[in-house]
């Protein structure tokens, strides 16, 4: 059976309804699908953005702002980890990061990603 690592991207659009990024994930069917930390994290953040209209720095210590939201991200973070398998970032996959990362021109997380991907 194949495995995949999702990127977050393809999460959130599917959360927001795109049906193309919902077929990529249908399509997986019940191969093994996971994530890092990094898209976890982005996913998170990401759609409390979304949700809120609202930018990062006025989210952050909005506590108000995480209660009222709090019923949808709680769904969210059940739907991650009932949908996906977090897998650590090593130093070995960090290692791998950085070369990609400066070899293709990557940004930091996105080289994260694939070191991790090609570490599995």
């Amino acid at each position: 059976m194949r495995s995949y690592l999702v990127d977050s991207s393809v999460i959130l659009e599917a959360l927001k309804g795109n049906p193309r990024a919902r077929e990529v994930l249908n399509g997986l069917g019940n191969s093994s699908k996971f994530i890092n930390s990094i898209i976890f994290s982005e996913v998170l953040f990401i759609f409390l953005k979304n949700i809120t209209g609202k930018s990062y720095r006025s989210l952050r210590g909005n506590k108000r702002e995480f209660l009222a939201q709090e019923e949808k991200l709680s769904k969210l973070y059940r739907f991650l980890r009932e949908n996906f398998v977090e897998v650590p970032l090593t130093e070995e996959i960090s290692g791998l990061a950085f070369e990609l990362m400066t070899k293709h021109a990557l940004l930091p997380n996105d080289s994260s990603l694939f070191g991790g991907e090609a570490d599995g």
